[in-house]
């Protein structure tokens, strides 16, 4: 028997060219680097001199969009256009309200968990084509906001991805973020940036809202590593980087929703992310449960499992002590 999936929200996300918004900014002006990248990730490099990006980014964007033959799994898809749609309903009703960064943050979490929700059904028929099975789509959130945490750290969330399908291997994979709003007068604390860099590492990350009322930008991430800081020895002006230094040391970032499906979710990669055999390892990286970090932690976690933690080998007694985690769909 053939079952059809279909995803709920596609004229929400066909929205996003009408008015220029969500990842439409970005595949405009910095297609061709998105392109590079799929084919410098997929193909070996010295492949890539025969390929052509294409001629229209934003063709490029429908095919993306419309196609599962971009992804490493046609589950992945699924996933992907759930945080397009996601960041799509971010910038139309949040961004407006320009809002400080935590509760933005709050509503960017609350549509992501939405988004998922809707497809649910979907990503269980569609996993049950591939293989044979109806496999779970789980995510649980977590505040753990607490004494000025966020100014210690210079994190803001983390996301917890955890990856079980009958193909690939159980994985764990995290990354911490902080949030900043991208305006005029934005500006990056140094010793705010330089904690972030110790406490994530290689899985830390800043997250730039775009606070542009009209061709508003996915949210967009930049490796906190690739932001050059000053040495602690080293006698600066001021203590913080302005909108123009920030431009100088990274790279125009990628948007949330690419960074998490194809850097977060797919291939094995490990510069982008933090690897963990459990999801109890990953607390260790992201919770206050971690005694040798009692006071670096994100203020908000965020976990994904694909295929679901009941059947996984998780150990999962008492998960929801890890975080105080609750279920959104509940």
């Amino acid at each position: 028997m053939n079952i059809t999936h279909t995803v709920d929200f596609d004229k929400d996300i066909y929205q996003m060219f009408k008015k220029k918004n969500g990842l439409a900014p970005f595949f405009q002006k910095s297609g061709r680097r998105f392109f590079e990248y799929m084919y410098d990730n997929k193909l070996y490099r010295h492949f890539f001199h025969f390929m052509e990006p294409p001629k229209t980014s934003i063709s490029f964007l429908r095919q993306l969009i419309n196609s599962s033959s971009y992804f490493d799994n046609e589950l992945f898809h699924i996933v992907f256009k759930a945080f397009l749609f996601a960041e799509t309903r971010f910038i139309e009703n949040y961004i407006p309200q320009n809002s400080h960064e935590e509760r933005l943050t709050g509503h960017l979490i609350s549509e992501f968990s939405s988004a998922l929700g809707i497809i649910k059904k979907s990503f269980a028929d569609k996993s049950y084509e591939m293989y044979n099975e109806k496999l779970e789509l789980d995510f649980f959130y977590a505040d753990l906001s607490s004494n000025k945490r966020e100014k210690i750290t210079g994190s803001d969330f983390g996301l917890i991805f955890h990856i079980n399908l009958p193909d690939y291997p159980n994985e764990v994979r995290a990354v911490v973020f902080q949030a900043k709003k991208f305006k005029n007068n934005a500006t990056i604390d140094i010793q705010q940036c330089r904690a972030l860099k110790e406490f994530g590492n290689k899985g830390a990350y800043y997250c730039f809202y775009d606070m542009e009322l009209k061709e508003t930008s996915s949210p967009l991430v930049v490796q906190a590593n690739r932001i050059l800081l000053p040495s602690e020895d080293e006698k600066v002006k001021s203590k913080s980087f302005s909108r123009d230094e920030i431009f100088n040391n990274w790279d125009g970032g990628i948007p949330l929703s690419v960074f998490l499906t194809f850097n977060l979710l797919s291939g094995e990669n490990e510069k982008y992310y933090k690897s963990f055999n459990n999801i109890w390892e990953a607390s260790n990286y992201v919770s206050k449960d971690n005694r040798e970090l009692a006071d670096i932690n994100p203020s908000k976690i965020f976990l994904v499992s694909l295929g679901g933690i009941k059947d996984s080998g998780q150990d999962i007694r008492n998960l929801s002590n890890v975080f105080n985690f609750s279920r959104f769909e509940d």
